[in-house]
């Protein structure tokens, strides 16, 4: 059995469930397609050594604890193909502390290293600058959630972990030469690169030092690093936007300016002179959901510059990592300004609802939206939600139908069972030792479930899940009468029939 001692202690996380992953096909864009599910269970060694030795399926971890904390987190870059030994420069140039390693399908798992735990909000808070500052924004950032809600069912979500089969897998970290790390080699790069708490969030140049100075940390990234091929127009626009703020007289000049100083080769004077007619209309908004502003985007520090979004008016909280947990009825989990809440279909589906259950639980209330947009956004976050299968099947026991198969063991093998099949007509449950069968009236099972407070199926449905479990109606000749019973298959380990001691044997009649 392969040592999981190093390896266990690196990626530890939440130690009630874990996360598989079969790989079924590969999608036209190169990602591996299959089928994900949270497993409701201790993470065991023996998954731990399967994963090193390549024993289907691999492992995933939920890096966030039921404490709110984690010692890892990971930047998701979904990009394939991706220059990897070329992110692996650019993570070295910006002297951040990442370990970049090859995803399942080829992409890139970018992961920072703690030597103890941390509040989760400060890992997301970490990687999402350091997302920014690779020009990496939008990209999924693990942990999903900076809380988790354990005790309603909510786990959170897993990551696929390296080094599945080992040396001989192709989830490896990348060396700074660009070839692949094995696992010994992975151990030294986490020795180099683990942190100690408390984490200092990366952040841009000094104010002091940036063309961009009280701007946004998109234009700030861009300048220094350069703006890629084909954004030219879109980047001095932006930068438009941005001097206007910053420089109410003069911006002309400084567009100009800036045009010569960061734009390689710089934008032909006919086309400074269009963007200055158009920025000279009106003062635009950043356009963030546009390229190359998108990739760089920090819109949490943005918020707080002087020349940034802050002043473009208020936004709407935000709203990510929507997951389901499939309970019949279904419990959704959001994440709302960095916040875990829980909500019924209801609240999720209905606005008004959305905004009371906010009101309630975040002292937050978000903005009125129009119809349109409202469901816009909710299919947005369905979308994303099913493409990255962040449904985790609820167990049986959390489910209507659990609950009533629960209730009706209850009722045939815990209360008190007839001696003989015309105690049936007393309301009792009669089990045959010869068939291994027992029989009942549906209104004396109604009755029993109603004393239960159970009312989460109507009658045809319960005869639909009797007959699922080999159940079948029957008529039976009791005291001379035909009566409709059930009869369905005796449960296993059921007592035999017994008659309580203070109960005396009444005629029906």
């Amino acid at each position: 059995m392969t040592d999981i001692t190093r390896f266990k202690a690196i990626f530890s996380g939440l130690d009630i469930a874990y996360g598989t992953y079969r790989i079924e096909r590969s999608k036209d864009n190169g990602k591996q397609a299959g089928k994900a599910m949270v497993v409701r269970k201790p993470p065991v060694n023996q998954l731990w050594s399967d994963h090193l030795d390549g024993v289907e399926p691999s492992l995933g971890i939920i890096p966030i604890r039921a404490d709110n904390s984690c010692i890892w987190g990971c930047i998701d870059i979904d990009q394939y193909p991706l220059d990897h030994k070329g992110l692996v420069e650019k993570v070295a140039a910006l002297k951040l502390p990442l370990v970049v390693c090859r995803s399942k399908s080829g992409g890139a798992h970018v992961f920072l290293f703690t030597s103890e735990p941390i509040p989760a909000r400060d890992m997301q808070s970490y990687l999402t600058n350091a997302a920014a500052l690779l020009g990496e924004s939008g990209r999924e950032i693990f942990p999903k959630q900076a809380e988790i809600l354990v005790e309603r069912g909510d786990t959170g979500n897993f990551l696929n972990l390296p080094y599945f089969a080992g040396d001989n897998g192709t989830r490896y970290a990348i060396k700074p030469d660009g070839t692949a790390a094995t696992l010994e080699d992975f151990y030294a790069l986490y020795d180099a690169n683990v942190q100690a708490a408390p984490i200092e969030v990366p952040q841009p140049p000094k104010q002091s030092e940036q063309p961009i100075k009280d701007g946004p940390p998109c234009l700030q990234a861009l300048c220094a690093q350069g703006f890629p091929e084909g954004t030219r127009n879109n980047g001095l626009f932006a930068i438009g936007v941005y001097l206007k703020k910053a420089y109410p007289v003069g911006w002309e000049d400084k567009l100009m300016e800036y045009n010569q100083k960061f734009f390689v080769p710089p934008l032909g004077l006919q086309e400074i002179q269009l963007i200055t007619k158009q920025s000279a209309k009106k003062n635009y908004r950043y356009k963030c959901k546009d390229a190359p502003l998108n990739s760089f985007c920090n819109a949490g520090l943005c918020r707080t510059r002087k020349h940034g979004i802050g002043g473009d008016g208020p936004d709407a909280p935000q709203m990510s990592s929507l997951s389901k947990y499939a309970s019949e009825p279904p419990l959704w989990f959001l994440d709302i300004n960095g916040r875990r809440i829980e909500l019924d279909t209801d609240s999720l589906f209905n606005q008004a609802m959305f905004q009371k259950s906010c009101v309630e639980r975040l002292n937050l209330l978000p903005p009125t939206l129009r119809k349109q947009d409202w469901e816009g956004l909710l299919n947005a976050l369905l979308k994303e939600m099913v493409e990255t299968e962040h449904i985790q099947e609820a167990s049986i026991d959390t489910s209507v139908t659990g609950r009533f198969l629960d209730l009706l063991e209850e009722f045939c093998t815990h209360l008190q069972q007839a001696m003989d099949r015309d105690e049936i007509l007393l309301g009792r449950p009669w089990t045959s030792e010869d068939e291994a069968k027992t029989y009942f009236r549906m209104k004396d099972l109604e009755g029993h479930l109603k004393r239960s407070n159970f009312t989460g199926l109507t009658a045809p449905k319960m005869a639909q899940r009797l007959r699922d479990m080999d159940g079948e109606p029957i008529s039976l000749l009791l005291k001379g009468r035909t009566v409709r019973c059930w009869r369905i298959p005796r449960f296993t380990g059921q007592d035999a029939p017994f008659e309580s001691p203070q109960a005396k044997k009444v005629s029906p009649f």
